[in-house]
């Protein structure tokens, strides 16, 4: 049996599957499925991004309720603090004047009466009446024993006075308080 091809000679080639056609065709499948790989790859990885950004915000939000917690007991611990070095003070003051009434308790005479006590700072100045010079000498003696609390005992005035038609020495002791 004889074949005959009655095409025309272009529509003879154009019949026949070109190898660079095919061989392009199969690159360009190839480039495709290559940029298809490359999109999926680089999606997962943006995808996973996104789930360590999210895991990572809600990590910040719950360290932020820590953070204001821990800064809420620096408050506290910071005023507990103060207040306890309030009291610290307010006990060390409040053992001076105990410490004062008691010494000049103990340590006052008979024959001494006072009549003004006055504090500013470590100077005490004590004022009161006596039946005698002597008598004021004596509780200048029993205060400057009590040292290191009461220190420069010193006698500012002693002057004649007449209470109730009593002669009297009207007197006045400066001396410095420690602690």
């Amino acid at each position: 049996m004889i074949k005959i091809n009655l095409l025309p000679r272009t529509a003879r080639k154009a019949a026949v599957p070109d190898r660079r056609r095919l061989l392009g065709g199969a690159i360009g499948i190839l480039v495709l499925l290559g940029v298809g790989y490359a999109w999926w790859t680089v999606s997962g990885a943006a995808a996973d991004l996104q789930r360590r950004i999210d895991t990572t915000k809600a990590e910040i939000q719950r360290l932020d309720v820590v953070a204001k917690k821990v800064d809420q007991l620096k408050a506290d611990r910071k005023r507990l603090e103060e207040r306890l070095q309030l009291i610290q003070r307010l006990e060390a003051f409040q053992a001076g004047p105990v410490r004062l009434l008691d010494v000049l308790n103990h340590e006052l005479p008979d024959e001494v009466w006072l009549t003004s006590l006055t504090k500013s700072g470590t100077k005490v100045v004590i004022q009161g009446f006596a039946f005698s010079d002597f008598s004021i000498a004596d509780f200048m003696t029993r205060l400057s024993r009590t040292a290191p609390l009461m220190t420069e005992v010193e006698l500012s005035f002693s002057e004649k006075a007449e209470v109730q038609k009593v002669p009297l020495k009207k007197f006045e002791i400066v001396c410095r308080m420690s602690g």
